[in-house]
């Protein structure tokens, strides 16, 4: 069973890769259907997929807040300075997600949880 747990575990830690392909919110919807699916079955995939679900809900909400801030600067002139810093925090956002998403999911094949940075406990571990 702890060999089918890992495998779900991992699972939920790479699904919000879904979003590379295109698909809106994926980062969010892929582990929180992975995670609804197994919570009840597995105490550690309830806490695996509790720990992915806040991650991307904290780097979406980080994301849309430096979008909105690039908005804002285009539309006023005398901000327009700040579109290309706004622009590689974007960026630079985007490639963390990657890295963590890689990094919990090498944990979570190990047998560890790994404890993401930047999260917002928006479900209590």
């Amino acid at each position: 069973m702890e060999k089918t747990d890992r495998a779900w575990e991992t699972g939920c830690h790479l699904s919000p890769l879904a979003l590379l392909i295109g698909i809106p919110v994926a980062n969010i919807v892929a582990p929180l259907v992975i995670w609804f699916v197994r919570k009840n079955s597995s105490p550690s995939t309830d806490r695996h997929g509790r720990a992915v679900l806040n991650f991307q809900i904290s780097i979406t909400l980080y994301f849309a807040g430096l979008f909105l801030l690039n908005i804002i600067t285009q539309k006023i002139s005398s901000l327009g300075v700040l579109e290309a810093p706004i622009g590689i925090c974007m960026r630079t956002w985007a490639y963390l997600n990657i890295l963590f998403i890689l990094r919990a999911a090498y944990d979570s094949a190990q047998g560890k949880l790994y404890q993401y940075p930047f999260s917002i406990r928006f479900f209590p571990q």
